[in-house]
């Protein structure tokens, strides 16, 4: 056996079990930056280590720039920081297999009912959209839940919340802590998404 002993056989076996976990845990917390606009005005990013990110803007039609997690899983998203002048800000994502665009702390639509987490009781509402999508130009469903959209938003609850009310949840996308303007606002922001 090469002159290796039990013992040390045992050593490398464990190690090598050792790096495989890390590498896998590792592997899975992936971090995804966004930012994108659809011309209009000016946006400023700045993707920042440790999950942190800048970004200002003056005059844009329309934009969405973040940090967070591809795929997200149905983790708890946090962070802490600001976000001046935006028109929304909080948790952002996509779902697919039904394609969904998703916004945690804001309404609008149709009122689908009502829901539990463990941050109190949100409403959803839900709208069909055209536009564009992390599937190009195209018609998606839009879920809007309103309620508390402060740091700490448990996704596998709004998830479960979602499927109660017997609309689907497909796979997980991205999903990012945004910060969103348009209509010509301006404004600025520094958020770090722990």
């Amino acid at each position: 056996m090469l002159g290796f002993s039990k013992k040390s056989l045992a050593a490398m076996l464990a190690i090598s079990i050792c790096f495989t976990m890390l590498f896998a845990i590792t592997a899975s917390a992936t971090n995804y930056s966004q930012s994108w606009t659809n011309g209009q005005g000016t946006v400023n990013y700045e993707n920042l280590a440790g999950g942190r990110y800048r970004v200002n803007w003056s005059n844009v039609g329309n934009f969405v720039a973040g940090k967070g997690y591809n795929p997200s899983g149905s983790r708890t998203m946090t962070w802490s920081g600001y976000a001046s002048g935006a028109q929304y800000f909080g948790v952002y994502g996509w779902l697919t297999g039904p394609l969904v665009e998703y916004y945690i702390g804001r309404g609008g639509g149709t009122n689908r009912g009502s829901y539990n987490t463990s941050k109190g009781t949100y409403t959803l509402y839900t709208q069909s959209v055209t536009g564009p999508s992390i599937e190009g130009y195209t018609t998606f469903t839009q879920y809007n839940c309103s309620g508390n959209g402060s740091s700490g938003i448990n996704l596998g609850e709004h998830f479960n919340g979602w499927r109660s009310l017997g609309q689907p949840v497909g796979n997980t996308n991205y999903c990012i802590v945004a910060t969103e303007g348009w209509g010509g606002s301006n404004g600025n922001a520094d958020v770090t998404v722990n």
